[in-house]
Formats: structure tokens, sequence, C-alpha cells
């Protein structure tokens, strides 16, 4: 009986781990197919792009996709590395457990490989033997005119550790502002990329590049022979009905292409002009700022986080 309980137990033990080998093995063919679908071919980013790893976090299944408060917060903080309408490479797509990075033009400065250290470095000299010992002398001495004398070589002593300290302080803070700025023109260069929040381990085989131009259709141009795809950007080996996340709707018919999400404020003035109204409101924890913009022939109702355009609608006048 004690045998037969044994095999039981091994066979339990082997049919799990093939279960385990199965499940990994359909996670770890959809790397291969978007790293050799996307990587080296040219899209045109259809929003500014922070210059930082960090990059902007977009949410298909869920509406707005962006994640507007930290996009602003980055952008704010970081800058800008890719530009709105700016052509670029797309360096790595690499799969996680919870993610798609999608890295364009090296996939933004803050890697493990890059140097952003910008604080100063100083620390200052210690005390000296002999102003150690000049000290002790002072609180030993009783005859005042040696304690003077005392007290004027200390105070010399003194005096030359903190001049030391200060030029030394001064070039530590010179050294460290050169590094910002070396890491201020990093950032501009290094790239941003797109985090695509997605369960992709449950996902297995489905996760296919539609998928991921789905996802970013919004925020990336990937028409013509950018990916290699047709003009309505679906892989040219894509089957019919590929599965596809939350569907956007399309913008054949906008009656304001120019107008993309993502967009600065600046940008959509100068498109418009200055806004006719505007207005703050608090909602889910962000301040939200409406304007209303005239064009020639339309209405243009926007919202805006921390300067971003986050949505928006047209109406005719």
């Amino acid at each position: 009986m004690r045998r037969v309980r044994w095999s039981l137990q091994g066979f339990g033990l082997m049919v799990c781990s093939f279960l385990f080998a199965v499940a990994n093995s359909a996670v770890a063919q959809n790397p291969d197919m978007l790293s050799g679908f996307f990587e080296g071919k040219q899209v045109v980013v259809l929003m500014d792009m922070p210059g930082t790893q960090k990059g902007v976090d977009i949410y298909p299944n869920r509406q707005p996709t962006l994640d507007a408060k930290s996009y602003g917060d980055r952008m704010k903080e970081f800058g800008v590395s890719v530009q709105n309408g700016q052509s670029v490479m797309i360096t790595k797509v690499k799969v996680n457990k919870d993610n798609v990075e999608f890295q364009l033009g090296g996939g933004g400065f803050g890697t493990a490989t890059d140097n952003a250290d910008t604080s100063v470095h100083f620390t200052p000299a210690p005390k000296t033997n002999r102003e150690k010992e000049l000290e002790d002398q002072l609180r030993n001495e009783t005859d005042p005119n040696r304690r003077r004398s005392l007290q004027r070589e200390l105070d010399y002593v003194r005096a030359e550790r903190d001049r030391r300290d200060a030029y030394e302080r001064a070039r530590a803070e010179d050294d460290a502002a050169r590094r910002a700025q070396q890491v201020a023109i990093k950032r501009q260069q290094g790239g941003s990329r797109f985090n695509i929040r997605i369960d992709a381990r449950k996902m297995g085989d489905s996760l296919t590049p539609q998928v991921v131009m789905d996802a970013l259709a919004a925020y990336v141009n990937f028409q013509g022979d950018a990916v290699g795809g047709d003009a309505g950007g679906r892989p040219a080996d894509a089957p019919a009905g590929a599965p596809g996340l939350a569907a956007r709707p399309s913008d054949q018919g906008d009656p304001a292409p120019a107008l993309k999400k993502g967009m600065s404020r600046e940008q959509v003035e100068a498109i418009y002009g200055k806004a006719v109204e505007t207005h703050d409101r608090a909602e889910g924890g962000l301040t939200i700022t409406s304007c209303t913009f005239i064009g020639k022939d339309e209405k243009v109702q926007a919202d805006f986080v921390n300067g971003v355009l986050v949505q928006y609608s047209v109406s005719s006048r």
C-alpha cells in the first residue's frame, strides 16, 4: 500500500512539472515573436515622451488608458526626450509577467547601467592633531598671556580647516552641477518607453503584435511600412480578427485630426488659440482643467491634467 501511495505522489509531481513547463513555454514564445516583429523598425510617436526609463504607463483594459497623473509628473520631473510627431526606432520589446515594455530610442535614461547620481559628495575634514593638541593645552593653561597665544593659534588652525572645507565643498558642488547637466543631456538622448500594463503570463500565445499595436494605437503611428503593416496598422502576417485588448474608437471622420491625447496645452492653443473658457475641478484625487476652444467650424472641449490633454470632444459651432 505504501508503494502505491508514493507512486501516485510521484505521478502528481510529474504532472505538475509538465503543466508548469507548458505554461512557461506559452509565455516564453511571445517575447521572441514580439521582438522579432517590432525591434529595429521606425514608428512615429503621437505624444511627448518623458526622458526616463519609467516611461508612460498604458492600461488597455480601462478608460482612460493613459495614466495621466504619472505621465504629467514624469514630464515635469524629467522633461521631454522624444517629441510628439518624432520618428524613432523601436529598440527593444520585453515581455514581463505583468507588462510589456515597448522601448523607443534606447528605452529611457535611468537603467542600471546609467549613472544618474547628481548629489553633492562632500565630507568636512576632521580636526587635525595640532588642533586637538591646542584645545587640550588651552583647557589646562592658566596663564592669561599663554592662553591668548594658544587661542590665536587655535583660531588660525580652525580657519585654515574651514577654508579648505569651503574650497572642497565648492569643487563638489561644481562637480554635481556638471553631472546634473550631463544627466539632462543624456535624458534628452536616451529615448523613452511605453509600459503596457497587461497580464502577459495569462495571455500566453494570444499576446500578438496586433495586441500591442491596438494598445498603443492612440499614442504611436504604426501606419505604412513603419512596422511592416498595411496603412491601417495591422501586421501583414496577422490573421483576420487577431485578438486585441480594449477596443478604441476610430479617428476616421474626426473634425479635428490634428488633436491627439497627450498633447500639451500649449500645442492645443497653437491650433485653436487661447481658451475662451477655463475652469478646474477635482476628480479622483486629480485637478482637471477643462478648457473650451473655438475653431473656425468647431467647438472643442478639452480636459488637461498637469498641462497634458487627457480627453476631448469636438462639436460643430
